[in-house]
């Protein structure tokens, strides 16, 4: 959500002229930064896939939605606020709540609609499957506190120089996007904001001298290897951003063209995210049964 909200700051800065690296680089923070101004942020995000071969990736991808709320727990902003943050995600299907996910000082809620399923197009679940399903989640709240969780899923061995690393890499990949933003032509949006077309071998042009300091290995594609291009966009409301948007349209193997596309949408209305009023511990059996089982097949692939 950041990556792409930098980027699109990024283009909102070069539309307004600013010029020096000094400038792109602190009107990127303070846009990034304003995501966290106030005490509330809702983010919807919506995604889509056209063209050649798409056209059952898109029957789902249209009847999906998904949303993150993220609420101050001391009313301070969610910059200042520390681990003092409630987060909800929801995935929403043809308007209708499939699942709720709630961390709310640190335990974590969900409730799970499997009725929702059954109006996805290409969703190969019988209705006595759902039924089943339904019966056992559906219409209830569950909880995982954290004390649980810690006692089921190993813990490992943070590589905190690699962690430091990994984030200096992530950032320094936004510089060099935000310069290449910065370098290409953009429109202005009647409704307010901007917009920007580039080519894939100019994103993998910009990025190549950060991922070979890090990765020797790593060969620069040519001009008909990266084929395509991408557009960005951001829109405004007065001085913010209200959204923020990328597609990308390439050959699809032997299909023809098509475009995947991704758009976010922010808010920052006051809505707190609260532990529900009542809820089902989850089955400590059940759990460690999945956290073996997902340890199990986490194991193979590695091997393979």
């Amino acid at each position: 959500m950041l990556l792409v909200g930098g980027v699109a700051a990024a283009l909102a800065l070069s539309a307004c002229g600013s010029s020096t690296p000094a400038a792109r680089k602190a009107t990127l923070k303070a846009y990034v930064a304003s995501l966290g101004a106030s005490p509330d942020l809702q983010v919807t995000v919506k995604g889509s896939f056209t063209g050649a071969g798409s056209t059952k990736a898109q029957q789902i991808l249209k009847a999906l939605t998904f949303g993150m709320n993220f609420s101050s727990t001391n009313g301070a902003p969610l910059s200042q606020a520390g681990a003092n943050v409630n987060t909800e995600i929801t995935a929403v299907v043809n308007g209708k709540t499939f699942l709720d996910i709630r961390q709310v000082s640190k335990n974590l809620y969900f409730k799970l609609d499997a009725t929702a399923l059954g109006s996805i197009p290409g969703v190969k679940i019988s209705p006595s499957e759902i039924a089943a399903v339904q019966l056992v989640f559906g219409g209830r709240w569950f909880v995982l506190p954290q004390t649980t969780l810690n006692s089921i899923v190993p813990h490992k061995n943070v590589n905190t120089a690699k962690a430091v690393e990994d984030r200096a890499v992530a950032s320094k990949i936004i510089d060099d996007i935000t310069n290449l933003i910065d370098t290409t032509p953009y429109k202005s949006l009647s409704n307010g904001g901007y917009s920007e077309t580039g080519s894939i071998y100019s994103v993998a042009k910009a990025i190549y001298p950060t991922l070979i300091a890090m990765h020797d290995h790593v060969k620069m594609p040519t001009a008909s290897q990266a084929k395509g291009s991408f557009t960005l966009g951001v829109t405004t409301s007065g001085s913010n951003a209200s959204g923020a948007s990328l597609s990308v349209t390439a050959p699809n193997a032997k299909k023809g063209t098509a475009t995947a596309s991704i758009s976010f949408t922010f808010a920052h209305a006051s809505q707190s995210v609260s532990a529900p009023s009542s809820s089902t511990p989850l089955p400590t059996s059940l759990l460690r049964e999945f956290a073996a089982g997902a340890s199990s097949s986490s194991s193979s692939s590695s091997s393979q």
